[in-house]
């Protein structure tokens, strides 16, 4: 049984200031009810809501919980005590994605700015760093002593895993293993170049290659295997859509997406068809991008830079003119020459393309997903999605 040293009145006390000194939200509950928040930045919505189930679902005495790709929180227990600080993240998280973790959150449009003002107040801290502040916390509290490795690094684990390296075979001849990785790396490049071409056809006329290709005994079990496989393989794609010029952003979110949608599936079929599915997608991606040229001028990546910052907003032509100093006639006609879309279309686009991923990642109404991206009313959104997507949005978040 810990010692106890601290009152409620004194742990409250020490997270306020814990709060101030590390710029970090920090909350304490007692028998996993909040009973304390407070924050430096104000904050329209408390973000631990997101993950707050399985931060309290953590029995050790100092842990660390790492959230969206993006954010983390440590927390600390002591008696019937929690204590967790955060989120907190060493990243420069961008506009965007701070305005989609607030639609998270559930905040409404007309807040999203603000919400991301007060998040940018917040300190950026190494995820290290903010551990080594809760064990700190931590023997302020009863004189519990632990170091960073006691949390990151277990000596059990790191004995366990150098013990089962060493067992693990591949259960394959040499013979085998070199004629199969020669053959897994030349089907793999021929996925490569196909996708920065942006060669979809090529790609679905050579589907029924992607499941032969042979890449060892990556798990011991079929599931975890493919689920291996598809990382790999969407990591291999990801690459190769980075080196024909897509944008980072857009290629890092739609990594993020199939790998968690990959995790998620319990069946190798359903896996399977996931890797097609992705493959063509990246082409896709590439394609519709060599259709401005074959490259992104300066124009476009502004253009675009811009629509991703005001993705919650009605975006007009004439906003983007006067952003980029253009009259309007001249900006779109050059638009036009460039790429050969017009640019309503284009803003149209990328409002849709932000649409599937919100429709796959989050369970927020069509209403929702319409007004954080600025169409005039659901019913334009449907029908601007089904222009683009052939289906309904229905149909869509149905399909995946």
């Amino acid at each position: 049984m810990e010692e106890s040293i601290m009152t409620k009145e004194e742990l409250i006390y020490l997270s306020r200031q814990f709060a101030n000194m590390f710029g970090v939200p920090v909350r304490i509950y007692e028998n996993n009810e909040k009973i304390f928040y407070y924050s430096v930045a104000n904050l329209i919505s408390d973000p631990i809501i997101l993950c707050q189930n399985e931060i309290l679902k953590e029995n050790s005495d100092v842990g660390y919980y790492i959230y969206n790709n993006y954010f983390y929180y440590a927390a600390v227990r002591h008696e019937q005590y929690l204590f967790a600080a955060g989120p907190a993240s060493e990243l420069k998280i961008s506009e965007h994605e701070l305005k989609k973790f607030g639609f998270m959150l559930g905040i409404e449009n007309d807040e999203l700015p603000v919400f991301v003002s007060e998040m940018n107040t917040l300190s950026g801290i190494h995820l290290d760093s903010l551990i080594q502040s809760v064990i700190l916390y931590k023997f302020a509290v009863n004189r519990t002593m632990y170091d960073i490795s006691d949390i990151r690094i277990k000596e059990s684990e790191q004995n366990n895993l150098s013990s089962e390296m060493k067992k693990s075979n591949i259960c394959v001849s040499d013979t085998d293993f070199y004629a199969n990785n020669s053959r897994s790396f030349s089907i793999e490049n021929d996925i490569t170049r196909k996708i920065m071409n942006g060669d979809v056809n090529g790609l679905i006329e050579g589907a029924t290659k992607v499941p032969s290709v042979s890449s060892g005994q990556l798990a011991p079990h079929l599931l975890r295997h493919y689920k291996n496989f598809f990382i790999r393989l969407e990591t291999i794609s990801a690459r190769a859509a980075l080196k024909a010029g897509l944008d980072v952003d857009e290629v890092f979110s739609a990594e993020e997406k199939y790998i968690a949608k990959c995790e998620s599936l319990s069946s190798i079929d359903r896996i399977k068809n996931l890797q097609y599915h992705m493959i063509l997608d990246y082409a896709d991606r590439v394609d519709k991008l060599h259709q401005y040229n074959g490259h992104r001028s300066e124009l476009v990546r502004k253009i675009t830079k811009y629509i991703r910052s005001h993705i919650s907003e009605p975006i007009k032509t004439s906003d983007i003119a006067e952003y980029l100093d253009k009259s309007r006639g001249g900006l779109t006609t050059e638009f036009k020459k460039q790429t050969g879309m017009n640019l309503s279309d284009f803003i149209k686009l990328k409002k849709i393309q932000e649409a599937e991923e919100l429709l796959y990642a989050t369970d927020q109404s069509l209403a929702a997903v319409s007004s954080f991206l600025g169409f005039s009313s659901q019913s334009h959104f449907c029908k601007s999605f089904k222009e683009i997507k052939g289906i309904t949005p229905t149909e869509y978040r149905k399909k995946k």
